[in-house]
C-alpha cells in the first residue's frame, strides 16, 4: 500500500522467547507506545486484527492511546474497526474455502461442520460468530450433512450461555449419533496455544471417535488482507 505497515501484539506477544523468534523480541502495544521511536509521532491509525470489538479494542486500548495522545498537545488517533462488518460475506467464504479443501483433502463425504471460535464474555463478540456461521451455512449447503457454532471455552454462570455448544460436548453428542466424519472450521487467526500444534483444540479434537480434520487458520488468506487493505483505503477517502 506504499504505507508504513507495524504489525503488533496487543499485550502478550512479549512473553514469547526472544530465541523462539530468531532472537527479536516481539513488540507489544505497550512497548510500542513507550519507546522512544513513538515520541516522535504526531498521528496513528490503528486497524485491529481482531474478528470483532473485543474488550481489549474496546477499552483496553484507547486508554492506552488516551494516556499517548495526552502526552503531546497535537498528537492524534483513530482506531478503525474490527473485521467483520454486518453483511460483510467475505470471512464466511474464506471459511468456505478453507472447508472445502479439508473436504477434498481428507476424502470426506458431505461431512458435519462445526465453526468452533475461543469464546467470549461479551454478545456483541459472540454475535459476530453467529452471523459468520449463518452465512457459511448456508454457502455450505449441499456440501455437508449438518452444521454447529461452538465456542472452545466459556465463563461459568448463566449469562454466558450464549457461547454454547461448547465444543467437547458437542463432539461427543455427534459421536454419540453416529456421526464418522466432522470438519472444524477454525475462526481462529493465528496458531497459539489455542489452534497452534499441540494446542487446545487439538486436544479436545483427540477424543473424537470418528475422523475429524480442521481447516487452516485465517490469518493469512487474501481475504483477511483484502479487509484490512479496505479498511486503510475507507480511511484515506474519509481525508480527502
Amino acid at each position: 500500500m506504499g504505507l508504513s505497515i507495524r504489525p503488533v501484539g496487543l499485550m502478550h506477544s512479549h512473553k514469547i522467547d526472544p530465541v523462539r523468534l530468531n532472537n527479536e523480541a516481539a513488540e507489544t502495544f505497550e512497548s510500542l507506545l513507550l519507546s522512544e521511536e513513538s515520541k516522535g509521532w504526531q498521528g496513528l491509525v490503528v486497524i485491529p486484527m481482531f474478528f470483532g470489538p473485543s474488550l481489549a479494542v474496546t477499552d483496553w486500548l484507547p486508554k492506552k492511546l488516551d494516556a499517548w495522545q495526552k502526552e503531546e498537545a497535537k498528537r492524534s488517533f483513530v482506531i478503525l474497526p474490527c473485521l467483520y462488518q454486518h453483511g460483510d460475506t467475505r470471512i464466511a467464504q474464506a471459511l468456505v474455502s478453507n472447508t472445502l479443501k479439508s473436504i477434498t483433502k481428507s476424502g470426506m463425504n458431505q461431512p458435519f461442520v462445526a465453526l468452533v471460535d475461543h469464546g467470549t464474555p461479551l454478545r456483541a463478540v459472540n454475535q459476530i460468530r453467529e452471523e459468520i456461521g449463518s452465512q457459511l451455512e448456508e454457502l455450505l449447503n449441499a456440501e455437508i450433512s449438518g452444521f454447529s457454532t461452538c465456542s472452545m471455552e466459556r465463563r461459568e454462570g448463566e449469562k454466558y450461555d450464549f457461547n454454547d455448544p461448547l465444543l467437547a460436548p458437542l463432539l461427543d453428542e455427534l459421536s454419540k449419533k453416529g456421526e464418522k466424519e466432522v470438519v472444524l472450521a477454525q475462526l481462529f487467526l493465528s496458531p497459539g496455544r489455542h489452534a497452534g500444534k499441540g494446542g487446545d483444540l487439538e486436544e479436545i479434537c483427540s477424543s473424537f471417535q470418528g475422523r475429524l480434520t480442521r481447516t487452516e487458520l485465517l490469518g493469512t488468506h487474501p481475504a483477511i488482507i483484502e479487509i484490512l487493505e479496505d479498511r486503510i483505503l475507507s480511511f484515506s477517502k474519509e481525508l480527502l
